[in-house]
């Protein structure tokens, strides 16, 4: 089976932002990805948990992407560092295991990072608006991944007034919206990306899960539906479909959601309360 990025945020235990911008990095890379929505094979959680267990472990972003350069240059045989090494945190310092050897990434046994801690400990770069609205989102994205939301935001916004409507760009921007809390108007930005992307299925699925969050059961359901009709093989709007008509006391149309559910994702961190629902 393949697990979608809220899977994979659940088994490595992290925020689903934290998949997406992972995968931005291209530090997990996705089997499939189908009218937006992405499925990622066991190694990448695998992986996910290694990424989750070094920024536990104090490692910032920034640090192991320098770090995973360095090792691209003088460990160029590893196709995959992240899968085909084990990452060390020794006393804030980042080493990799290397076949009975630690090293660090230029090959050398043993040797520290001498400027990884003041690296870690830096804060973020703050953009100032460049001229090139790609520039303003990878700005934007920077800005989310080192928790600053509320300047995301502004950074997805000026991007979108530099290039105009993108469905991509307005999918970001309900996301960052929804973790500050301003529910409506995430609401509306989820509703443009669809607007300009009726394919978009994760749009589709999330603006469901919002909806329903904010009381809006029947435009919710309306929404899931539309995933479903995207993508059938999306397990995650099955799993929220099927919740959502469980508590509305549509059992038996729940049930067929559930099973659906399972089929497609009998190994979900999710699959024990599908078949406790089905009485199984």
């Amino acid at each position: 089976m393949l697990y979608s990025a809220a899977m994979i945020a659940e088994l490595a235990k992290v925020p689903v932002a934290s998949v997406r911008a992972w995968r931005r990095r291209g530090w997990l890379v996705p089997q499939e990805v189908e009218h937006g929505v992405a499925g990622f094979d066991f190694a990448q959680v695998t992986i996910a948990r290694t990424l989750a267990g070094l920024f536990q472990a104090g490692i910032k972003p920034a640090a192991l992407a320098k770090r995973l350069e360095q090792i691209a240059v003088h460990l160029p045989h590893v196709q995959q560092p992240l899968a085909e090494l084990t990452f060390l945190v020794d006393g804030g310092q980042l080493l990799v295991r290397h076949g009975e050897d630690i090293l660090e990434p230029r090959g050398q046994r043993r040797i520290d990072f001498d400027s990884i801690a003041a690296e870690e400990n830096a804060e973020p770069a703050i953009l100032s608006p460049p001229p090139s609205g790609e520039a303003l989102a990878a700005g934007g994205r920077e800005m989310e991944e080192a928790g600053k939301l509320a300047l995301a935001a502004d950074l997805y916004r000026a991007a979108l007034a530099q290039t105009g409507p993108r469905a991509d760009l307005c999918f970001d921007l309900a996301e960052v919206l929804y973790r500050l809390g301003d529910l409506p108007a995430a609401r509306e930005r989820y509703f443009m990306a669809i607007e300009l992307d009726e394919d978009h299925a994760e749009a589709r699925a999330n603006l469901g899960c919002l909806l329903a969050e904010m009381g809006q059961r029947e435009l919710a359901q309306a929404a899931l539906e539309g995933a479903i009709a995207c993508h059938r093989e999306y397990a995650d709007a099955h799993f929220h479909l099927a919740r959502l008509l469980d508590e509305a006391g549509q059992h038996t149309d729940a049930a067929e959601h559930w099973r659906e559910f399972l089929n497609l994702a009998p190994e979900s961190p999710w699959q024990e309360e599908a078949r406790t629902r089905l009485g199984l």
